[in-house]
């Protein structure tokens, strides 16, 4: 899996005159722009989707704002800073980089091909966007616990990653497929990276039907019945064995062809867990 972190002055820019101010420095730059440079500014209001989509081939139609705002202190300030950010998610990439992608074709069985670039913003703008059907694969990213655990922001970003390369497939089931990318990612990536279960983590709105999943994940894993006990008492999921047939086919597919399988038989395995 190739991952670059990079940043980009206009979409930092950008992000500064569009979102929430993050200081007063900020708000009075706004501010000052706004009304002296109103029908400019207006203009540039979804300039952001063609940065995202083109990255450093980006040309502003009028640059007149952008340059203001690179000349200020504050940008230059807030510019050195998403430096030291985006360094530092570089850092906690490649120092796990090699486990990460053992570990990742183990459990998601299908190759990343392309290379993500991650526009690094400023932490305390914390916000995550991307484009589907983008070939450059751009996403910013920038969210203000990211220090706070650097694994865990790892893993949120390669989920991000999984979502974009899942796209549109089984898309009217997306509770299900959201549900295996953390089962996937938040869980079995992350726990075997740091070598203790981390199945207590990931979207709360999702536990009811990860757990309804959490046995059919297993034999995709390669479980065999045997196996299950021991997984149980890792993970504090417990749930009754003997109700459960083997589905030894599952631990032979890809991540989409898990997707299918619990899309195909969600009735059936909700009925179940009931």
């Amino acid at each position: 899996m190739n991952i670059e972190f990079v940043t980009n002055d206009y979409l930092l820019a950008w992000y500064l005159l569009f979102k929430p101010s993050i200081s007063e420095e900020v708000q009075n730059l706004k501010t000052r722009l706004w009304k002296n440079y109103m029908q400019e500014y207006i203009k540039m209001e979804k300039e952001n989707i063609e940065i995202l989509k083109y990255g450093d081939d980006f040309i502003p139609d009028d640059d007149v704002i952008y340059n203001m705002i690179f000349e200020s202190k504050v940008f230059k300030e807030l510019k050195k800073e998403t430096t030291k950010h985006r360094n530092f998610l570089m850092n906690i990439f490649d120092s796990n980089k090699k486990k990460i992608d053992e570990i990742l074709s183990d459990v998601i069985r299908f190759k990343i091909k392309d290379t993500y670039h991650i526009i690094v913003i400023h932490p305390k703008l914390d916000s995550v966007e991307f484009m589907r059907a983008n070939p450059k694969k751009n996403i910013s990213w920038g969210k203000e616990d990211d220090k706070r655990d650097g694994v865990k922001t790892l893993m949120r970003i390669i989920y991000t990653l999984i979502k974009y390369e899942i796209g549109d497939f089984q898309k009217d089931n997306r509770e299900i497929v959201a549900s295996i990318i953390d089962l996937a990612i938040t869980n079995e990536l992350q726990t075997r990276l740091v070598g203790t279960s981390k199945y207590e983590e990931g979207f709360k709105a999702l536990k009811s039907l990860k757990r309804q999943l959490y046995p059919y994940w297993l034999m995709y894993l390669g479980c065999d019945k045997e196996d299950l006990v021991s997984y149980m008492m890792r993970d504090k999921i417990p749930f009754d064995i003997d109700k459960y047939r083997i589905e030894k086919g599952l631990r032979k597919v890809d991540l989409f062809g898990f997707i299918d399988f619990c899309c195909k038989h969600q009735k059936y395995i909700t009925k179940l867990n009931n």
